[in-house]
């Protein structure tokens, strides 16, 4: 177990639902859509306990680094700019590069210890920008391998939400295992479905289901694959038409959880719309939790015998490694000078 995930020791002896300790699962979280980082552009984000910068070099690669310059403290985002594949700080012009390591100090001072970034894994697929939350992915980024360019058009977006949803992406997460709220609150009838674990990190579900409700109704048919504690990623179909999707929570902070999401179809007559009604639907499913979340207090849980892959899942989410920026930053600053 390295550095960053030893906290999750003490997140066991932490109430369940209240506090799973500080930072956030070690999970891919989307970050931004790819349109929103253009080649020299840098935008700062809050992340879990801190705050990011992300930035596109000019080799066209996203990079994702902490937030503030070790130098001073200042913020990279607020002014900071992109030279070459570096960032440079706008206070004092300190840049950082590979691995997060600064690699210039222009007034000609020694570079001193202690003064690596994080350096978060990037990944960008279907125009999002995806950083993982901890020093090494636990597993690979989910994906499509049978998406051909050709034949599937996809379509990527952040949910507009009504309010802030409070909570962290993992209680969100539950809805997926919580079968009798989603006949209740979604009018989605699941037929049959079925779990497996095929890692700590995924676990699989298939559903049949039926759906009805004032604006749109429908068959489907999916498997839904659960990634870390915030994503899914679904194979299948909607009324005849193929839908696959992936859909992820991401903590921009405390009590500041977002939704970014991938729906993929074939080309043809009839995508733009098919995925327009996508994009409606799960946004209006969303939506239509958040009074509910927001104002939820959990206390000693009862669960019943329809709630057993809730359960589980739960269990999981109270074992899964966390970390914070500061412990990573710790730790990246502990390593041996990069080569």
């Amino acid at each position: 177990m390295n550095e960053s995930q030893s906290i999750t020791a003490e997140a066991r002896k932490r109430d369940l639902f209240t506090d799973l300790g500080p930072g956030a699962h070690q999970c891919w979280y989307p970050i931004a859509l790819s349109s929103n980082v253009p080649q020299g552009k840098v935008i700062g984000a809050n992340l879990a306990d801190g705050r990011i910068v992300v930035y596109r070099g000019e080799d066209g690669v996203v990079r994702a680094m902490s937030a503030y310059c070790r130098h001073m403290g200042a913020d990279l985002s607020a002014g900071g700019d992109v030279v070459g594949n570096d960032i440079r700080c706008p206070y004092h012009h300190w840049a950082y590069g590979k691995n997060g390591q600064c690699t210039n100090i222009p007034s000609g001072d020694r570079i001193p210890k202690g003064s690596n970034l994080v350096n978060f894994p990037v990944k960008e697929q279907f125009g999002l920008i995806w950083v993982f939350f901890g020093e090494t992915p636990l597993y690979e980024l989910q994906t499509f391998e049978n998406y051909d360019e050709e034949k599937h058009v996809y379509h990527s977006f952040e949910v507009k939400l009504n309010e802030k949803l409070k909570i962290e992406p993992w209680v969100f997460t539950t809805n997926v295992y919580d079968i009798v709220h989603l006949r209740f609150l979604h009018g989605v009838n699941i037929v049959g479905s079925d779990i497996d674990e095929v890692s700590p990190f995924l676990q699989r579900m298939t559903w049949i289901a039926t759906h009805t409700g004032e604006k749109d109704s429908g068959t489907l048919r999916m498997s839904l694959d659960v990634y870390g504690a915030n994503s899914v990623r679904s194979e299948g179909e909607m009324d005849g038409r193929l839908k696959w999707y992936i859909s992820a929570s991401t903590p921009f902070g405390p009590q500041d959880t977002r939704f970014f999401f991938t729906i993929i179809t074939t080309k043809g007559e009839g995508a733009e719309d098919f995925l327009a009604r996508s994009e409606a639907l799960h946004t209006r499913l969303i939506n239509e939790d958040l009074p509910v979340l927001n104002n939820i207090r959990f206390g000693n849980l009862r669960l019943v015998a329809s709630d057993k892959a809730l359960g589980r899942f739960i269990r999981a989410a109270r074992e899964y490694p966390r970390t914070t920026i500061d412990a990573m930053e710790t730790a990246a600053n502990r390593k041996k000078e990069f080569a």
